[in-house]
Protein backbone atom coordinates (compact mmCIF):
# COMPACT_ATOMS: atom_id res chain seq x y z
CA UNK A 1 0.00 0.00 0.00
CA UNK A 2 1.19 3.54 -0.74
CA UNK A 3 1.21 4.62 2.86
CA UNK A 4 3.38 1.70 3.90
CA UNK A 5 6.01 2.25 1.25
CA UNK A 6 6.19 5.74 -0.18
CA UNK A 7 5.63 7.44 3.16
CA UNK A 8 8.45 5.28 4.46
CA UNK A 9 10.84 7.40 2.36
CA UNK A 10 10.06 10.34 4.64
CA UNK A 11 9.24 8.35 7.76
CA UNK A 12 12.61 6.59 7.68
CA UNK A 13 14.32 9.86 8.43
CA UNK A 14 11.77 10.49 11.17
CA UNK A 15 12.36 7.09 12.72
CA UNK A 16 16.08 7.62 12.61
CA UNK A 17 15.50 10.92 14.33
CA UNK A 18 13.43 9.45 17.12
CA UNK A 19 15.61 6.34 17.60
CA UNK A 20 17.51 7.35 15.80
CA UNK A 21 34.65 40.51 -2.52
CA UNK A 22 33.24 41.93 -5.36
CA UNK A 23 35.91 43.30 -7.72
CA UNK A 24 35.98 47.10 -7.46
CA UNK A 25 35.76 48.89 -10.81
CA UNK A 26 39.16 50.05 -12.05
CA UNK A 27 39.83 53.77 -12.13
CA UNK A 28 40.20 55.23 -15.59
CA UNK A 29 43.29 57.14 -14.35
CA UNK A 30 46.41 55.63 -12.86
CA UNK A 31 46.68 57.76 -9.73
CA UNK A 32 49.55 56.82 -7.41
CA UNK A 33 47.78 56.40 -4.09
CA UNK A 34 51.09 56.66 -2.26
CA UNK A 35 51.09 60.39 -3.04
CA UNK A 36 47.78 60.96 -1.24
CA UNK A 37 48.02 62.99 1.94
CA UNK A 38 46.83 61.51 5.22
CA UNK A 39 43.91 63.96 5.20
CA UNK A 40 42.77 62.89 1.73
CA UNK A 41 43.01 59.21 2.69
CA UNK A 42 40.83 59.80 5.71
CA UNK A 43 38.33 61.64 3.53
CA UNK A 44 37.74 58.54 1.38
CA UNK A 45 34.82 56.56 2.91
CA UNK A 46 35.49 52.89 3.54
CA UNK A 47 33.20 50.62 1.48
CA UNK A 48 31.35 47.78 3.18
CA UNK A 49 32.36 44.28 2.15
CA UNK A 50 28.84 42.90 2.66
CA UNK A 51 25.60 43.57 0.84
CA UNK A 52 22.14 43.50 2.36
CA UNK A 53 20.07 40.77 0.69
CA UNK A 54 16.29 40.74 0.49
CA UNK A 55 15.14 37.40 1.84
CA UNK A 56 11.43 38.24 2.00
CA UNK A 57 10.78 35.96 -0.97
CA UNK A 58 11.35 33.05 1.44
CA UNK A 59 8.33 33.96 3.57
CA UNK A 60 5.67 31.27 3.71
CA UNK A 61 5.58 27.50 3.60
CA UNK A 62 8.16 25.02 2.29
CA UNK A 63 7.71 21.27 1.89
CA UNK A 64 10.17 18.41 2.15
CA UNK A 65 11.64 17.17 -1.13
CA UNK A 66 11.62 13.38 -1.47
CA UNK A 67 13.31 11.11 -3.99
CA UNK A 68 10.23 9.12 -5.07
CA UNK A 69 7.06 10.66 -6.54
CA UNK A 70 8.36 14.09 -5.55
CA UNK A 71 5.49 16.09 -6.99
CA UNK A 72 2.88 14.10 -5.09
CA UNK A 73 4.48 14.98 -1.76
CA UNK A 74 4.42 18.67 -2.66
CA UNK A 75 0.64 18.72 -3.29
CA UNK A 76 -1.10 20.14 -0.24
CA UNK A 77 -4.35 18.19 -0.75
CA UNK A 78 -2.43 14.94 -0.25
CA UNK A 79 -0.90 15.93 3.09
CA UNK A 80 -3.57 14.05 5.02
CA UNK A 81 -2.62 10.88 3.14
CA UNK A 82 1.16 11.14 3.14
CA UNK A 83 1.68 13.33 6.16
CA UNK A 84 3.98 16.31 5.77
CA UNK A 85 7.27 17.74 6.94
CA UNK A 86 7.86 21.41 6.28
CA UNK A 87 9.22 24.79 7.20
CA UNK A 88 7.07 27.85 7.77
CA UNK A 89 8.94 31.15 7.55
CA UNK A 90 6.68 33.51 9.47
CA UNK A 91 8.73 36.70 9.66
CA UNK A 92 11.84 38.17 8.04
CA UNK A 93 12.94 41.63 9.14
CA UNK A 94 16.44 43.02 8.58
CA UNK A 95 17.61 39.44 7.91
CA UNK A 96 16.18 38.34 11.26
CA UNK A 97 14.01 35.27 10.81
CA UNK A 98 11.26 33.67 12.86
CA UNK A 99 9.82 30.36 11.78
CA UNK A 100 8.70 26.83 12.57
CA UNK A 101 9.74 23.37 11.43
CA UNK A 102 6.98 20.78 11.69
CA UNK A 103 6.35 17.12 10.98
CA UNK A 104 2.92 15.47 10.80
CA UNK A 105 2.33 11.79 10.18
CA UNK A 106 -0.43 10.61 7.88
CA UNK A 107 -3.51 8.60 8.76
CA UNK A 108 -4.37 7.00 11.05
CA UNK A 109 -2.03 8.35 13.76
CA UNK A 110 -1.70 12.01 12.71
CA UNK A 111 1.09 12.61 15.23
CA UNK A 112 2.43 16.15 15.09
CA UNK A 113 5.58 17.91 16.16
CA UNK A 114 6.56 21.52 15.61
CA UNK A 115 9.45 23.59 16.92
CA UNK A 116 9.96 27.33 16.71
CA UNK A 117 13.28 28.89 15.79
CA UNK A 118 14.69 32.35 15.23
CA UNK A 119 18.02 33.79 14.19
CA UNK A 120 19.92 36.02 11.80
CA UNK A 121 20.76 35.18 8.19
CA UNK A 122 24.47 35.74 7.60
CA UNK A 123 25.83 35.09 4.10
CA UNK A 124 22.71 33.11 3.23
CA UNK A 125 22.85 30.89 6.32
CA UNK A 126 21.01 30.77 9.62
CA UNK A 127 21.94 28.85 12.77
CA UNK A 128 19.51 28.47 15.64
CA UNK A 129 18.74 26.21 18.57
CA UNK A 130 15.32 24.71 19.21
CA UNK A 131 13.37 22.86 21.88
CA UNK A 132 10.35 20.64 21.36
CA UNK A 133 8.27 21.09 24.49
CA UNK A 134 5.73 18.48 23.44
CA UNK A 135 8.08 15.57 22.66
CA UNK A 136 10.82 16.61 25.12
CA UNK A 137 13.98 16.97 23.05
CA UNK A 138 16.15 19.82 21.75
CA UNK A 139 18.77 20.46 19.12
CA UNK A 140 20.09 22.86 16.49
CA UNK A 141 19.00 23.94 13.04
CA UNK A 142 21.20 25.20 10.21
CA UNK A 143 19.34 26.64 7.23
CA UNK A 144 20.87 27.62 3.88
CA UNK A 145 18.74 29.88 1.69
CA UNK A 146 19.42 28.93 -1.93
CA UNK A 147 17.76 29.49 -5.29
CA UNK A 148 14.09 28.50 -4.87
CA UNK A 149 14.94 26.11 -2.06
CA UNK A 150 16.01 25.88 1.56
CA UNK A 151 18.51 23.30 2.74
CA UNK A 152 18.22 22.28 6.37
CA UNK A 153 20.68 20.43 8.56
CA UNK A 154 18.89 19.39 11.74
CA UNK A 155 20.63 17.80 14.71
CA UNK A 156 19.34 16.58 18.05
CA UNK A 157 21.07 16.90 21.40
CA UNK A 158 22.09 13.72 23.19
CA UNK A 159 19.57 12.58 25.77
CA UNK A 160 19.06 9.67 28.11
CA UNK A 161 15.50 9.35 26.86
CA UNK A 162 14.29 8.64 23.33
CA UNK A 163 11.37 10.68 22.07
CA UNK A 164 8.65 8.71 20.26
CA UNK A 165 8.16 11.38 17.60
CA UNK A 166 9.63 14.63 16.39
CA UNK A 167 11.00 16.59 13.48
CA UNK A 168 13.50 14.63 11.37
CA UNK A 169 17.22 14.66 12.03
CA UNK A 170 19.59 14.94 9.06
CA UNK A 171 20.09 17.06 5.94
CA UNK A 172 17.03 17.86 3.82
CA UNK A 173 15.90 20.08 0.96
CA UNK A 174 12.65 22.00 1.13
CA UNK A 175 10.72 23.31 -1.90
CA UNK A 176 7.62 25.42 -2.38
CA UNK A 177 4.50 23.26 -2.04
CA UNK A 178 1.84 23.07 -4.74
CA UNK A 179 -1.20 24.68 -3.16
CA UNK A 180 -4.24 22.75 -4.37
CA UNK A 181 -7.91 22.14 -3.71
CA UNK A 182 -10.07 19.13 -4.53
CA UNK A 183 -12.49 19.51 -7.44
CA UNK A 184 -15.94 18.01 -6.93
CA UNK A 185 -16.86 16.51 -10.30
CA UNK A 186 -20.40 16.32 -11.56
CA UNK A 187 -21.43 13.03 -13.10
CA UNK A 188 -21.35 14.52 -16.60
CA UNK A 189 -17.91 16.06 -16.07
CA UNK A 190 -16.58 12.85 -14.56
CA UNK A 191 -17.82 10.80 -17.54
CA UNK A 192 -16.39 13.31 -19.99
CA UNK A 193 -13.01 13.19 -18.26
CA UNK A 194 -13.00 9.37 -18.21
CA UNK A 195 -13.78 9.28 -21.94
CA UNK A 196 -10.94 11.68 -22.61
CA UNK A 197 -8.47 9.72 -20.47
CA UNK A 198 -9.49 6.32 -21.85
CA UNK A 199 -7.07 7.00 -24.74
CA UNK A 200 -4.18 7.67 -22.35
CA UNK A 201 -3.08 4.13 -21.48
CA UNK A 202 0.34 2.50 -21.30
CA UNK A 203 -0.35 0.75 -24.59
CA UNK A 204 -0.92 4.09 -26.31
CA UNK A 205 1.65 6.37 -24.70
CA UNK A 206 4.35 6.03 -22.08
CA UNK A 207 4.67 8.51 -19.19
CA UNK A 208 6.52 11.71 -20.06
CA UNK A 209 7.73 14.87 -18.35
CA UNK A 210 6.29 18.25 -19.22
CA UNK A 211 8.01 19.64 -22.31
CA UNK A 212 9.39 16.23 -23.33
CA UNK A 213 6.59 15.18 -25.73
CA UNK A 214 7.86 14.41 -29.24
CA UNK A 215 6.21 14.18 -32.68
CA UNK A 216 6.85 10.43 -32.69
CA UNK A 217 5.01 9.98 -29.40
CA UNK A 218 1.99 11.94 -30.64
CA UNK A 219 1.89 10.16 -34.01
CA UNK A 220 1.99 6.75 -32.33
CA UNK A 221 -0.63 7.83 -29.79
CA UNK A 222 -3.12 9.01 -32.41
CA UNK A 223 -2.46 6.11 -34.76
CA UNK A 224 -2.77 3.41 -32.09
CA UNK A 225 -5.95 4.89 -30.67
CA UNK A 226 -7.58 5.07 -34.10
CA UNK A 227 -6.36 1.57 -34.92
CA UNK A 228 -7.79 0.20 -31.67
CA UNK A 229 -10.97 2.26 -31.89
CA UNK A 230 -10.22 3.87 -28.51
CA UNK A 231 -10.92 7.27 -30.08
CA UNK A 232 -14.19 7.58 -31.96
CA UNK A 233 -13.26 8.81 -35.43
CA UNK A 234 -16.80 9.12 -36.76
CA UNK A 235 -16.74 12.89 -36.30
CA UNK A 236 -14.09 13.14 -39.02
CA UNK A 237 -16.29 11.53 -41.69
CA UNK A 238 -14.47 10.69 -44.93
CA UNK A 239 -11.16 11.95 -43.55
CA UNK A 240 -10.81 8.49 -41.96
CA UNK A 241 -11.10 5.31 -44.05
CA UNK A 242 -11.65 2.04 -42.19
CA UNK A 243 -10.72 -1.37 -43.53
CA UNK A 244 -7.81 -3.73 -43.07
CA UNK A 245 -5.88 -0.50 -42.50
CA UNK A 246 -7.10 2.68 -40.85
CA UNK A 247 -6.13 5.54 -43.18
CA UNK A 248 -6.46 9.19 -42.16
CA UNK A 249 -5.10 12.50 -43.39
CA UNK A 250 -2.87 15.07 -41.70
CA UNK A 251 -5.81 17.21 -40.59
CA UNK A 252 -7.09 14.35 -38.40
CA UNK A 253 -3.65 13.85 -36.89
CA UNK A 254 -3.26 17.53 -36.06
CA UNK A 255 -6.82 17.87 -34.76
CA UNK A 256 -6.34 15.03 -32.26
CA UNK A 257 -2.83 16.20 -31.38
CA UNK A 258 -4.23 19.61 -30.44
CA UNK A 259 -7.16 18.06 -28.59
CA UNK A 260 -4.99 15.92 -26.36
CA UNK A 261 -1.71 17.80 -26.12
CA UNK A 262 -2.39 21.35 -27.31
CA UNK A 263 0.07 21.21 -30.21
CA UNK A 264 0.20 20.17 -33.86
CA UNK A 265 2.77 17.85 -35.36
CA UNK A 266 5.88 19.76 -36.37
CA UNK A 267 6.98 17.22 -38.96
CA UNK A 268 4.79 14.54 -40.52
CA UNK A 269 6.68 11.25 -40.66
CA UNK A 270 6.45 7.48 -40.36
CA UNK A 271 7.20 5.86 -37.03
CA UNK A 272 7.76 2.30 -35.95
CA UNK A 273 3.98 1.93 -35.63
CA UNK A 274 2.37 4.35 -38.09
CA UNK A 275 3.13 4.80 -41.80
CA UNK A 276 3.06 8.23 -43.44
CA UNK A 277 2.91 8.80 -47.20
CA UNK A 278 1.92 11.84 -49.25
CA UNK A 279 -0.28 13.53 -46.64
CA UNK A 280 -1.87 10.38 -45.21
CA UNK A 281 -1.20 8.17 -42.22
CA UNK A 282 -2.11 4.50 -42.00
CA UNK A 283 -2.07 1.77 -39.38
CA UNK A 284 -3.46 -1.77 -39.42
CA UNK A 285 -6.81 -2.20 -37.69
CA UNK A 286 -5.98 -3.52 -34.24
CA UNK A 287 -7.80 -5.58 -31.65
CA UNK A 288 -7.43 -6.35 -27.97
CA UNK A 289 -8.46 -4.97 -24.62
CA UNK A 290 -6.79 -2.06 -22.90
CA UNK A 291 -7.16 -0.70 -19.39
CA UNK A 292 -9.92 1.76 -18.64
CA UNK A 293 -9.70 4.78 -16.30
CA UNK A 294 -11.38 5.72 -13.06
CA UNK A 295 -10.66 9.25 -11.89
CA UNK A 296 -9.89 8.84 -8.21
CA UNK A 297 -9.16 12.49 -7.52
CA UNK A 298 -8.95 15.79 -9.41
CA UNK A 299 -7.20 18.79 -7.88
CA UNK A 300 -6.95 22.40 -9.03
CA UNK A 301 -3.70 24.33 -8.62
CA UNK A 302 -4.65 27.45 -6.64
CA UNK A 303 -1.52 29.31 -7.73
CA UNK A 304 -1.61 28.39 -11.43
CA UNK A 305 -4.79 29.23 -13.29
CA UNK A 306 -6.47 26.30 -15.08
CA UNK A 307 -3.77 23.80 -14.05
CA UNK A 308 -5.16 20.50 -12.75
CA UNK A 309 -3.76 17.28 -11.35
CA UNK A 310 -5.56 13.97 -11.68
CA UNK A 311 -4.92 10.70 -9.89
CA UNK A 312 -6.29 8.09 -12.27
CA UNK A 313 -6.66 4.35 -11.69
CA UNK A 314 -6.38 2.22 -14.82
CA UNK A 315 -8.41 -0.96 -14.35
CA UNK A 316 -8.62 -4.29 -16.15
CA UNK A 317 -11.10 -7.13 -16.02
CA UNK A 318 -10.44 -10.79 -16.75
CA UNK A 319 -12.49 -13.95 -16.10
CA UNK A 320 -9.74 -15.28 -13.86
CA UNK A 321 -9.01 -12.19 -11.77
CA UNK A 322 -12.13 -10.10 -12.15
CA UNK A 323 -11.70 -6.32 -11.96
CA UNK A 324 -8.33 -5.18 -10.65
CA UNK A 325 -6.06 -2.15 -10.61
CA UNK A 326 -3.32 -2.44 -13.24
CA UNK A 327 -1.52 0.85 -12.60
CA UNK A 328 -2.10 4.40 -11.45
CA UNK A 329 -1.20 7.62 -13.23
CA UNK A 330 -0.59 11.13 -11.94
CA UNK A 331 -1.62 13.34 -14.88
CA UNK A 332 -1.00 17.07 -15.12
CA UNK A 333 -3.50 18.89 -17.33
CA UNK A 334 -4.22 22.41 -18.48
CA UNK A 335 -7.79 23.49 -19.09
CA UNK A 336 -8.44 25.51 -22.23
CA UNK A 337 -11.94 26.56 -23.29
CA UNK A 338 -13.50 24.00 -20.92
CA UNK A 339 -11.38 21.20 -22.41
CA UNK A 340 -8.32 19.56 -20.89
CA UNK A 341 -4.96 19.07 -22.58
CA UNK A 342 -2.31 16.75 -21.14
CA UNK A 343 0.97 18.30 -20.03
CA UNK A 344 2.66 15.33 -18.36
CA UNK A 345 2.03 11.76 -17.23
CA UNK A 346 3.77 10.05 -14.33
CA UNK A 347 3.24 6.51 -13.17
CA UNK A 348 2.77 6.32 -9.41
CA UNK A 349 5.31 3.80 -8.19
CA UNK A 350 3.07 2.40 -5.46
CA UNK A 351 -0.62 3.23 -6.07
CA UNK A 352 -2.55 4.96 -3.32
CA UNK A 353 -6.15 4.39 -2.37
CA UNK A 354 -7.81 7.63 -1.36
CA UNK A 355 -11.15 8.12 0.32
CA UNK A 356 -12.01 11.39 -1.39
Amino acid sequence: MRKKSLFTACALCLLLAVGCSANAPQSQTSTDTSSLTQESKEAVPEQSSTTETNYESFLGDWSLKVSIDEELYLITELDTYYGSTGISIKEIKNNQVKGTIYSISGAPSYRESNVDFEGDIVDGKLTASYKDEGWLYSGSINLTFGTNEITANITRDKSDETSLWGIPEGTFTFLRPIDTETVILSEDENNRLKTFLSAVTEEMIQPFEEGALTDEMIINFVGLNLGMGSIDGSEFGDDIKSGADIVFNESVMNSLAVRYFGTEIKESKSTDTVTYNNGYYSIPALGGVVAYPIVQMLMADKGNADRYYAIVNYMRETPEEGIYLEYQYFITMQKENENYIIKSIKKISDPMILNC
